[in-house]
């Protein structure tokens, strides 16, 4: 796209349309004033990390809700390099859970179905709101968690077919790495059009 938008603002700038919602594995789970289960955009990040990292996180995450799930495999976890803790991992989801009055695999499974329905809406937008039908196409799961929430995903949208690449985390920067070189020029020409001049037009262009 030659152009594209920051928040509400256009930028006439060459640019990939990319809608984010700001929510990952490092989400954090609260509790709103009213009592409601919601989930980030506050995120434990990089450190401390989710609790089941072990490095001193507390809070709940999305990635302690998938340990807690069983959606992730604590002994092959990056690949055998990072050792989750599913105790911890629990223990950071029993303090949502209390407050709730629910059990802890129930609240886990209260994260994710929050965090997917707003991934759902949003993809509505991107899709539906442009007039595309999701159920034409598939989707691909990239990101470290992508593969994770990706059928259910594709379930409250009616996508048929899901796609997971060899190395989902690292999607992106394989794409930078064997896609071609491309070079974009541009020059601006102000005018009003009563003023324009078209040889000046056909020498700037």
């Amino acid at each position: 796209s030659l152009e594209g938008k920051v928040q509400q603002y256009p930028l006439r700038q060459p640019m990939v349309d990319v809608t984010s919602i700001g929510a990952g594995g490092g989400s954090l789970a609260w509790i709103d004033a009213a009592g409601g289960l919601r989930v980030g955009p506050q995120s434990a990040g990089v450190r401390p990390g989710p609790a089941c990292y072990g490095q001193g996180g507390t809070e709940p995450t999305v990635t302690d809700a998938s340990v807690v799930l069983g959606y992730l495999n604590p002994s092959n976890f990056g690949y055998g390099e990072i050792a989750l803790r599913p105790d911890l991992a629990r223990q950071a989801v029993a303090k949502v859970a209390g407050k709730l009055g629910l059990g802890v695999e129930e609240t886990a499974l209260g994260i994710h179905r929050i965090l997917n329905t707003r991934m759902a809406e949003e993809m509505r937008l991107v899709s539906i709101g442009r007039g595309h039908d999701p159920r034409q196409f598939a989707l691909v799961a990239l990101g470290g968690g992508g593969a994770v929430h990706a059928g259910r995903l594709a379930e409250l949208l009616s996508i048929p077919r899901v796609l997971v690449p060899p190395v989902p985390g690292v999607l992106s920067a394989l794409g930078l790495l064997v896609a071609n070189i491309e070079h974009e020029h541009s020059i601006t020409y102000p005018a009003g059009l009563a003023e324009a001049d078209l040889r000046a037009l056909e020498q700037a262009f």
